[in-house]
């Protein structure tokens, strides 16, 4: 099985994210077309953030908690 690179998945990710911003910005699609559309693309980030946020807790000795995406952030932000 082939692992993609964690720079290009992000890359990746960041120009879907910006895609489905556009079209929903533009009228193109629905709010709730662009969270269905967004939300695999959230559930793959957020589950980088954990898995980053684990590694880096038990490197360091420490308890921070893993801070996730959400729709209305995705959409506000260019995260």
């Amino acid at each position: 099985m082939f692992m993609e690179n964690p720079i290009d998945q992000a890359s990746k990710n960041r120009m879907d994210i910006a895609s489905i911003k556009r079209r929903y910005i533009t009228g193109e699609i629905t709010r709730e077309e662009a969270k269905v559309l967004t939300q695999p693309i959230i559930a793959r980030i957020n589950r980088a953030t954990e898995a980053k946020t684990k590694e880096l807790n038990k490197k360091y000795g420490s308890h921070r908690k893993p801070v996730f995406l959400d729709f209305v952030n995705a959409m506000r932000n260019s995260y």
